[in-house]
Parts: structure tokens; sequence; C-alpha cells
């Protein structure tokens, strides 16, 4: 199992004064946004595109443990070593830990118009995340077979003895795991894990660059701050609320109006990230990332493409509906260290999409505030959205709540 990792950058994309995608807000107007997000994760697409449970896989056979760098295992396995079939048989099972998670949001903006064409805003998510852990042992390990080589195949008193004494050995359970994690790999104990903070702070500034009466385009550049927590390589159930490194990005859409009801917008966001230096663990192989060493690496995530085509249906002056399609991808990252293999393990299916369906519900006082019919120009709207396919991502429905106001 990856970490979980929530990246709510499309939170405070969108500064637009009216329907259409395109508008920025008039010269010295200002704009105060917030927005509640509602996520809860138990699956996730994996790399087959398939829907999985969200678990991490502990496999204890003879070639993990020989990595693990405890004096008393070592000590033991060399006991039992110069008897190679028996040795070779170890395994102390398959164990999982299944996570679910719990995530609320509370993105706050803040927008202004520099001139009718340019409004800069910036905008912070504040992140309020549950972790809960289950224990299942999928695969019994393999002592009693190790005792039955060593007791029928060799004929020495040692492994008799040996036999004897593993035949009688506790078998593996969550207590083990977490004596493991804890004394021998340097892991903070597993359990439920609630965070509270700061995510990555969005700055950007938007510029309505055509506006025509019935269509229109937007260039929006900006940055992402890296403000928010990062991954603990300690802890193994947390979420990070930021990814620990600057981003930049560049968006560009439009909008067409094709009757008074009616409005089609569409845009492309660009996101390239940077490479930052992290303190990672060292995974053994490609199978799991639970290690007891840890090692600097330089780390490039992937750069992400996101597009987004929609269509608002406008049912009268303080009432609309929009239906959206919007589709993710984030390209694979990179690593760069002195532990080769490593550095491949870690970038392995980290490349990801995802296809996502929104469904919006608008309230707007912004028209009858033109027309002096209503005392305060805001916005109140109701979405829900699902994710109905991906690769390599958790499987995170959103439910948003959003006010707007003009001052």
């Amino acid at each position: 199992m990856h970490k979980l990792l929530f990246i709510y950058f499309l939170l405070l994309s969108s500064t637009s004064a009216v329907a259409q995608y395109y508008n920025t807000l008039p010269q010295g107007v200002r704009l105060f946004v917030n927005k509640y997000v509602q996520s809860q994760v138990s699956s996730s697409f994996n790399k087959s595109q398939s829907e999985a449970p969200y678990s991490y896989k502990i496999q204890t056979d003879i070639e993990t443990l020989e990595k693990i760098d405890d004096e008393k295992l070592k000590k033991a396995l060399a006991l039992i070593s110069p008897y190679q079939d028996a040795y070779n048989q170890i395994s102390l099972g398959t164990h999982q830990i299944e996570a679910n998670a719990d995530v609320k949001v509370n993105a706050y903006a803040l927008g202004y118009g520099i001139t009718n064409k340019i409004t800069a805003y910036v905008g912070i998510p504040v992140f309020d995340a549950k972790v809960n852990l289950d224990y299942t042992r999928v695969n019994n390990g393999t002592l009693d077979q190790v005792a039955a080589t060593l007791q029928n195949k060799y004929g020495d008193d040692w492994a008799q003895t040996l036999g004897n004494i593993v035949e009688n050995l506790y078998d593996i359970d969550a207590g083990v795991i977490q004596s493991g994690l804890v004394n021998g790999m340097g892991y903070e104990e597993l359990g439920s894990w609630n965070g509270q903070g700061l995510g990555d702070t969005e700055i950007g500034i938007m510029y309505n660059f055509l506006n025509r009466p019935t269509y229109g385009f937007m260039l929006t550049v900006g940055t992402i701050a890296p403000t928010g927590y990062v991954d603990d390589p300690d802890i193994i159930q947390d979420i990070g609320f930021g990814d620990g490194q600057w981003d930049a990005f560049m968006e560009f859409g439009g909008g067409k109006k094709l009757n008074s009801y009616t409005i089609l917008d569409s845009w492309l966001r660009y996101t390239y990230q940077f490479s930052s230096e992290k303190t990672l663990r060292i995974p053994y192989s490609s199978q799991t990332n639970i290690s007891d060493r840890k090692g600097n690496f330089n780390e490039k995530l992937g750069n992400k493409l996101t597009y987004s085509l929609g269509a608002t249906q406008i049912f009268s002056d303080w009432f609309s509906v929009q239906s959206s399609y919007l589709y993710n991808q984030t390209e694979k990252a990179r690593y760069e260290s002195e532990y080769k293999d490593a550095n491949k393990y870690l970038a392995q299916n980290t490349e990801s999409h995802s296809h996502n369906i929104k469904l919006m519900a608008q309230l707007s006082s912004v028209k009858l505030f033109q027309q002096e019919e209503f005392m305060i120009p805001a916005k109140f709207s109701f979405s829900y959205q699902q994710m109905i396919s991906g690769k390599n991502t958790p499987k995170a429905d959103i439910l948003e709540l959003e006010f707007r106001m003009f001052f």
C-alpha cells in the first residue's frame, strides 16, 4: 500500500464571478471562497485498473527476513542455515493491513480584480484526517514444515533439536508484527491516526484575454507552495496533506454560450512538479516498502495533466445545474540515490490516471444583487464527484459544499 495522498489543487482553481468559466472579477472587486470537502477512501484502482481494498501486504519469507537488520533474528537464522532445504522453507506468513480514511477539508481562498481582465488569487486547504487500520493474516507461516524437514530429512541430533524448538514456537500474530515494526524497524506504533493541518498553498493569476458576448478564453498561471504536512517515513498509516515540493502550473480554457440557458466550458491544466530531497525508507523489493533502513533520495514526482468538460443549464437568475467530466493523469515519478534497486522499486506504479463525473447545483444572488433585488452578491453550491475508473489511484468520491461572497 502506498501512503494515501490527496492533492486538492482544483479546489481553488476558479474565481469566476458568473457561470462562464472565462470571466474574471471586475476591477477592485474582491472574492472570498470557503469550500468544504469530505471524502471517505477504503479502496483504490490498482495497476490493472481494477478496484481493490487499500491494503499493505507484509511478506515474511526467508528472502525478506534475511534483509532485516536484527541481531537476534540473524542468530536464529544462522542456526538453521546449514540445513538448506529447511532454511529455504522458512516463512512467517503473509500479513495484510487494510486501511480506510475519512478526510475533511476546509479550503479558503481570496481573489482580487486587478483589472477587468486580470484576477489574482491565493488559496489554502486545511485538513482534518483520520485513518483506521485492520490487521488480517492472509497466509499462515511454514514453521511446521520447517520443523518436519529438520526432523525427518536430517539425521543428526542438532537437526532434531532445532526441529523440536521450531515446532514449539508461537505463530506470528498482530502483536508480533507490531513489535517487529516498532522495535526491529523503528516505525511508530500501528493503529488509528489523526492529523490536522494546512495543505499546499496555491497562488495564481487569471487573464481573460478574449471576451465576446457568447464566448471567451482565459489563461491562468501560478505556483503551489509546499506548506502542507508531508508523509513521515516512520509512520505507515499517516496521510500527507502536501507533497513536499514546489509546483508550477498553466491552465487554459474557454466557454461558449449556446443560448440563454446553456453554457459549455472546457479547460486543461498542466502542472510541473519540481524535484526535492526526501528522506525515505529503502525498500528491499518491489512487493513492499517496509524496511528498517532510511536513505536520502532526490524525488521527482510525475507531472500532472487535468482536463475538464462541462455543461451548465441555467433555470433562473438564481439557480443553475452543472454536469462535468474530469480527467486526471500523473506521470511516473523518478528517484535518484545511491540505492539503485530502491530507485526502481519506489518509482514502480507511480503513474496514475482517473476518470470522474461531477454534478453540481448552484444558488446565486449575483444577478439579483445587480438588479438591486438582493443585498449581498454571493453563491452557494453543492456537488458530488464520483470516480468511475482509474489506475494506481485511491478511489475518492468527493462531496463538496461551497460558499462565495463578492465585496
